[in-house]
């Protein structure tokens, strides 16, 4: 068995503004960042899992055009609360 290991930050938006998949159990359809790397958390169901799929992330990201489209890649640290700049250019 793999070990989990612990996030040390998340995206600012939201997985499903991403499309990542909800929770497989109910059809949460809106779950949050969980605290490992991997995994979404179902407030539901108040457990973590695995997406089914990635949405934005199993492919080529446009990140200008997910720009215009009001994506943003920025990151915020899990211990310290404060923002990461989201790569420039990238």
């Amino acid at each position: 068995m793999i070990a989990k290991k612990k996030r040390r930050w998340v995206y600012v938006m939201r997985p499903a503004a991403y499309e990542l998949s909800g929770c497989p159990s109910c059809g949460n359809s809106d779950p949050e960042w969980s605290e490992w790397q991997g995994h979404l958390w179902c407030a539901h169901c108040q457990k973590d899992f695995v997406p089914a799929f990635n949405g934005m992330f199993d492919g080529p990201i446009p990140v200008q055009a997910a720009a215009l489209m009001g994506i943003s890649f920025g990151r915020r640290s899990i211990r310290t609360g404060m923002i990461i700049r989201e790569p420039a250019g990238k």
